[in-house]
């Protein structure tokens, strides 16, 4: 069991979605240095997770991924939590439950760069980072409250 958020669950994701090499090879290679930051009670949680062609590389905790990332993913535990229980029920998002879905204008995660040609990248590489995150159906997930800074 991996609590969410935390290097070890993304590392056993990482374990999941490498396990399914076919998927993988048919989406493509992926070249994009991902920031994920996980809000809760004012609190926030940053990680950085580094996508190199068929796999995904480093993953570590980073105070402020945003300078160093392509983009960043940032939105309440919540939202990440539900869009992580859905793919656990059913082993993928429905349509509201999509990193797409989830990060458009009014909805609770949001893209964040300092540069908006870097923010295609989650476009153009969209469905590899879904398909990242479908994985995680296979990892008992725990969603303890942000430790305190």
């Amino acid at each position: 069991m991996a609590r969410f958020p935390s290097v070890e669950w993304f590392e056993e994701v990482a374990r999941a979605h490498g396990g399914d090499r076919e998927r993988v090879k048919r989406l493509g290679y992926t070249e994009a240095n991902v920031g994920i930051v996980v809000e809760d009670a004012g609190r926030s949680q940053g990680f950085l997770l580094e996508f190199a062609g068929y796999r995904l590389g480093d993953i570590r905790e980073i105070a402020d991924p945003v300078p160093a990332a392509d983009f960043t993913i940032a939105g309440p535990l919540a939202a990440w939590r539900e869009m992580i229980e859905v793919i656990a029920k059913n082993g993928e998002p429905d349509l509201d439950h999509t990193l797409n879905r989830l990060t458009m204008a009014g909805t609770p995660l949001r893209l964040v760069s300092d540069d908006q040609l870097k923010v295609d990248l989650f476009f153009r590489f969209n469905q590899s980072f879904q398909a990242f995150f479908d994985a995680s159906a296979g990892v008992t997930t725990q969603f303890p409250a942000l430790a305190p800074a």
